[in-house]
């Protein structure tokens, strides 16, 4: 059967799933990628041909003028109209209500899906047309053409829709002032178009992570279909990994977080300036964590029963016990994705985790020294960068490369250093055992200033290099610092 899809763009994402489902008929649908009178003749060339008119309910197709008068012509065409309800809670319009719609509202259950698919397949099968209206004379043009007289009203009506997030009318909208002719000396209408593009998308994708997530949390909710939740939202996870608004993570771990890739650095000397004076020290064998500790590590340890609330980890100091009394609970980190660097934490909590999982892996886990962590960034030649002497913004996340915030640990694979070790230039700065005076030790006791080293996301190239350091209070907890750990021999 020969269907039209007509559906607010913000709603893509399920549009193409229903496409997918209907694979079987010929099924047209349009990508709202362009507008002006070509566009609505395309629309009404499509209408018809259709046999019939999927419509996908939702908020923003029933305010959609686009999508209503698809719906009318396609009823005053005779098509058969099969509704689909994509969003609980919205409205079904006056003359949709005296035909059966299938509810999608709650996922792409077997249920809806077979009464979507034997609609179609009875309709086909009767091949009956419903009249057209007695005495409505049918018109196929959606919208009156515009001219250049229409155009600043038209990019005003935008702007008004972009600040209700109205994004989808916005972006329709601008294209028609493009296609009218729109002119301004100081107006850039392709940089509003394409703000309004961008988030129309964002808005599109947060629409489909809430109408995925919810019935996954209702999974996880009770205890019988937990596991069933659990293996949903991982899968979930992968696609949305910065969208868990009821913290199912602290149910259903993503990762075995303590389980730790380790790059093996050899036993060798390192220069380190300080105050003008140039030093070098040597620094034993020891393995350094091959990437940042990330959120979801740290997750763990911060939701573990024994982990962050555990007192055992924080009496390696007065001030350290002191600064736990008040701060009961973790920052949250900036990004939720569970593979990016854990930041937000100040160096007690980066102590606290080492000494936790030290007690899980029964080995010495601790904050590398200053020398060893540049150790393991600049190997045996004095390297500026990890990778070589030259800067390079496609091996590392600094100002340069112009992201403006944290990626995961594993993206820049060509910023390894000679021993393998990954995103030791920018992305997030990292803490280090020592103080500034203490290149090569591991004294944890006081409140003195500890030495961060790294760059980050908002640094400059010449922060990400090798030898370049920081040092702050320990309390400090910045979106841009986080930490790695170190594996002692013996």
């Amino acid at each position: 059967m020969r269907l039209f899809i007509s559906y607010a763009r913000v709603d893509r994402h399920y549009c193409v799933q229903i496409v997918e489902m209907l694979d079987v008929h010929e099924v047209w649908y349009d990508h709202r990628l362009h507008a002006g009178q070509q566009w609505w003749d395309e629309i009404g060339r499509q209408l018809e041909w259709c046999e019939g008119l999927v419509f996908l309910i939702s908020p923003d197709s029933i305010d959609s003028k686009y999508c209503r008068k698809e719906l009318e012509i396609a009823q005053a065409l005779g098509k058969h109209i099969f509704p689909i309800l994509i969003r609980a809670g919205a409205p079904i319009p006056d003359d949709l209500q005296y035909i059966q719609y299938a509810d999608l509202s709650s996922g792409m259950t077997p249920e809806a899906v077979k009464l979507i698919l034997n609609s179609i397949h009875l309709t086909e099968r009767q091949r009956s047309q419903p009249p057209v209206m007695s005495g409505q004379r049918v018109s196929l043009v959606l919208e009156p053409p515009s001219g250049p007289d229409e155009a600043d009203s038209l990019v005003t009506e935008a702007i008004e829709a972009f600040d209700c997030e109205q994004y989808d009318r916005a972006v329709f909208l601008l294209k028609q002032a493009r296609a009218s002719g729109f002119k301004s000396k100081y107006i850039d209408l392709d940089a509003i178009l394409n703000e309004a593009e961008d988030a129309l998308e964002w808005q599109a994708i947060r629409r489909e992570a809430e109408r995925e997530y919810l019935p996954i949390a209702l999974l996880v909710k009770y205890e019988r279909t937990r596991k069933l939740g659990c293996q949903a939202f991982r899968a979930f996870h992968k696609t949305f990994p910065d969208y868990d608004p009821d913290n199912l993570a602290a149910i259903c771990p993503l990762v075995n977080a303590p389980l730790l890739e380790w790059s093996a650095v050899p036993a060798g000397s390192v220069r380190i300036r300080r105050s003008g004076t140039l030093m070098t020290c040597y620094v034993e064998a020891f393995d350094i964590g091959k990437y940042p500790i990330t959120n979801a590590q740290f997750d763990e340890f911060a939701d573990a029963p024994d982990g962050y609330t555990n007192r055992d980890w924080w009496d390696y100091s007065e001030a350290a016990a002191m600064w736990r009394k008040q701060h009961s609970r973790p920052m949250p980190s900036r990004s939720t994705g569970y593979t990016h660097p854990r930041v937000n934490v100040c160096w007690y909590e980066a102590v606290a985790f080492c000494r936790w999982l030290s007690d899980r892996d029964g080995s010495t886990i601790v904050l590398p020294t200053e020398a060893q962590w540049q150790r393991a960034a600049q190997g045996d030649d004095n390297r500026l960068y990890p990778w070589g002497n030259t800067f390079d913004e496609t091996r590392c996340n600094t100002r340069e490369s112009r992201i403006g915030r944290t990626v995961p640990v594993t993206y820049y694979t060509s910023g390894a250093s000679s021993y393998g070790v990954m995103d030791m230039a920018g992305n997030a700065w990292e803490w280090c055992a020592n103080g500034v005076d203490e290149v090569s030790n591991r004294n944890l006791t006081g409140s003195g200033s500890r030495v961060i080293k790294g760059g980050s996301y908002i640094g400059t190239e010449k922060r990400a290099q090798c030898r370049f350091y920081y040092a702050l209070n320990p309390e400090c907890r910045y979106d841009s610092i986080g930490f790695r750990v170190a594996r002692l021999k013996g």
